[in-house]
């Protein structure tokens, strides 16, 4: 064997391990899929929209299918249509939330259990005036999700908000019937029965929402509004007082 053989020979045994060390480095270095979704979030949080938009696009070159990223994407494109809007630029506006729910498609494809998703879609597609298509998302959602009462309570609100509510009270009856306590399925009918005009039933349905949760969003200021201002009683005998006027500062002289 050469001398020439012998050194070509050694010097792969060298370059061998040095190649290994290197890949890893490598390897080591790359970006990590939470990190990379952090980021993400905080940057959509700090309203750096487009910065937000290039990190979810790494991290959906990892994976496609990722329901958060793809959730995010959406909400950047919607921030971004509700902001053409202001501008009066529609019809960028329009792309924009046509792109939105497609995102968030995705991320329910990936989740159909993922209500935010599924909540983003339907106010992207009331938003371009396809109220069938956010019924749709609505509906889809129930069946998919049979027994989770959040979802039926979302396609009731669907079908209060087209003035169907027949369908409104009996998609609140099924979450009800799926979840008894949901102080959010009664707050959901009382609002119902109020714009119906019912005021009895609304406040049945508002004083049983505040017993199960005192701190239901609008409940109280629903049932000081259901009794004229002053405090009302709850089913239990529990006073529930009329919300405080506003605090006016005096102008400065």
């Amino acid at each position: 064997m050469t001398r020439r053989v012998l050194m070509i020979r050694r010097s792969a045994m060298f370059a061998l391990p040095v190649l290994g060390l290197m890949l890893s480095g490598l390897v080591g270095c790359a970006p990590d899929k939470k990190d990379l979704q952090a980021r993400a979030v905080d940057e959509y949080r700090s309203q750096r929209y487009i910065e937000s938009m290039a990190t979810l696009r790494q991290i959906l070159e990892m994976d496609r299918a990722d329901a958060e990223a793809n959730y995010y994407m959406g909400l950047n494109y919607q921030t971004m249509a509700a902001r053409k809007f202001r501008q009066n630029d529609v019809t960028s506006a329009c792309r924009e939330l046509d792109t939105a729910v497609l995102y968030f498609k995705e991320a329910i494809k990936s989740w159909p259990n993922y209500m935010a998703a599924i909540n983003s879609a339907n106010e992207a597609y009331e938003a371009r005036g396809r109220y069938e298509q956010a019924l749709a998302v609505a509906k889809n959602a129930t069946e998919v999700n049979r027994g989770i009462s959040e979802h039926f309570i979302v396609l009731g609100n669907e079908y209060r908000e087209r003035g169907d509510y027949d369908n409104a009270i009996r998609s609140y009856k099924t979450a009800l019937s799926i979840e008894p306590n949901s102080a959010v399925a009664y707050a959901e009918m009382g609002t119902l029965y109020m714009r119906i005009g019912d005021r009895a039933l609304a406040s049945d349905c508002l004083r049983k929402s505040y017993e199960l949760n005192p701190r239901q969003t609008g409940v109280a200021d629903q049932l000081a509004q259901l009794s004229g201002g002053s405090d009302v009683q709850t089913a239990s005998g529990e006073a529930v007082a009329a919300p405080e006027p506003p605090t006016v500062e005096p102008p400065a002289q």
